[in-house]
């Protein structure tokens, strides 16, 4: 804890990148050391404790049991370790409806770069013709672009600002996205 207030126009620059990208950042900024180690344990908690009680993201939960219902594969990518999304999907019962999760401890390189989705579709057992991605960042954006398949972005608070023309759609919920005329 360097006592310093991180803004969200800063955080933003650095969402859904490498973490030694966010760390050089931060040290160039505030000119100071961190002790990286300690840093991604201490905020993979702080990070669980303070999105403990925020609920799924709405429409989310009827959309996975279409999905399902449609005898679908679903699979998660995202550039965090295995415990935050492990958490977060058997706290809200989710888990049970993941075919494949790929995480920062399956890959080399996060996002932007494609490997996540890369070895998803490998998971999978799919070709990124076959997949729509929905995605919220834009550094998930290019990963699943780089990646050759198309990308549904779904905007949420911290990243409604940014850039998305290079999507496939862009939704501002879950709820816009008409998965049956995606099937056809």
């Amino acid at each position: 804890n360097h006592q310093y207030d991180l803004p969200i126009t800063e955080f933003t620059k650095c969402v859904g990148s490498e973490k030694e990208d966010l760390f050089i950042y931060l040290e160039d900024k505030y000119d100071f050391e961190i002790d990286r180690k300690k840093f991604e344990h201490d905020t993979i908690d702080l990070f669980i404790e303070l999105t403990k009680d925020i609920p799924v993201m709405d429409g989310i939960e009827d959309f996975i049991k279409v999905v399902k219902k449609h005898n679908l594969k679903l699979g998660l990518c995202t550039s965090a370790t295995i415990k935050k999304p492990t958490y977060h999907l058997n706290r809200l019962d989710l888990m049970k409806y993941f075919d494949a999760i790929t995480t920062a401890d399956d890959v080399e390189r996060i996002k932007p770069f494609p490997d996540l989705y890369e070895n998803a579709l490998k998971k999978l057992n799919v070709k990124p013709n076959e997949v729509i991605v929905i995605e919220d960042s834009y550094n998930g954006l290019l990963s699943a672009n780089s990646a050759g398949i198309k990308t549904i972005v779904v905007p949420n608070y911290v990243t409604k600002h940014f850039n998305f023309e290079e999507a496939f759609m862009i939704k501002n919920s879950v709820k816009e996205i008409d998965l049956k005329g995606l099937i056809k």
